[in-house]
C-alpha cells in the first residue's frame, strides 16, 4: 500500500511529505520503526517474522516486525500499528505489552533511507499474523539468529541484519 509519510532532513525534522513509493524512488529521507519481541525478559527468544509471498519488497525473507512511520505520526505510535498490524491481527495490541525504546539510527538499506526507531518488547502469548504481511513466524535464541544471518545473509531483509547487528553491538 502506497502511504503518506513525512520527509524529514538530516536531524529528523519534518520538512514535507510524500508518498512512501516516491520516498524510495528518490531515496528522501523518512521515518520507520522496528520492534524486537521478545518471548521474556531474558531476552533471548527473539520473534522471526517471514514475510509474506505477496508482499513486494523482500517476499519471503526472514524479518522483525516493523515498517513506515505514517505521516503526522509519532514513532512510538507507528510502532504499535505496525506491530498490531503484523502479529494481532483482527485483535487489539495486548496491553500488558510495553515498549521500550532502545535506539534511532539513520539507515540506507532495502532500497529505503530512513531514521529508524528500534523498540523492545516482551510477550510470551499467541500471535494472530496477518497473512498479506506475514506468511509465518517462530521464536528462536537470538544468537542463532545472528549465526544465521552470517551465513545466509540472504534469507534476511537488509534491515534486519542491520538492526539485530546494531542490537548486538549495544546490548549483548
Amino acid at each position: 500500500m502506497d502511504e503518506i509519510v513525512d520527509v524529514v532532513d538530516i536531524n529528523d525534522n519534518v520538512i514535507g511529505r510524500e508518498l512512501k513509493s516516491k520516498c524510495h524512488n528518490k531515496m528522501m529521507l523518512h521515518r520507520g520503526a522496528a520492534i524486537l519481541v521478545f518471548k521474556d525478559r531474558s531476552y533471548t527468544q527473539i520473534i522471526i517474522q517471514k514475510r509474506s509471498m505477496r508482499k513486494t519488497s523482500n517476499p519471503g525473507r526472514f524479518c522483525i516486525p516493523g515498517g513506515h512511520i505514517s505521516s503526522g505520526e509519532e514513532y512510538i505510535s507507528g510502532a504499535k500499528r505496525e506491530l498490531q498490524e503484523e502479529l494481532f491481527h483482527k485483535q487489539k495490541l495486548p496491553k500488558e505489552i510495553i515498549f521500550e525504546e532502545l535506539f534511532k539510527i539513520k539507515k540506507i538499506t532495502d532500497n529505503d533511507y530512513e531514521f529508524n526507531v528500534v523498540y523492545r518488547v516482551v510477550y510470551s502469548g499467541n500471535f494472530s499474523n496477518d497473512p498479506n504481511e506475514v506468511e509465518d513466524y517462530f521464536s528462536e535464541n537470538i544468537n542463532e539468529t545472528l549465526k544465521k544471518i552470517k551465513t545466509k545473509p540472504h534469507n534476511y531483509t537488509e534491515t534486519t541484519r542491520l538492526l539485530l547487528k546494531e542490537y548486538q553491538k549495544r546490548f549483548m
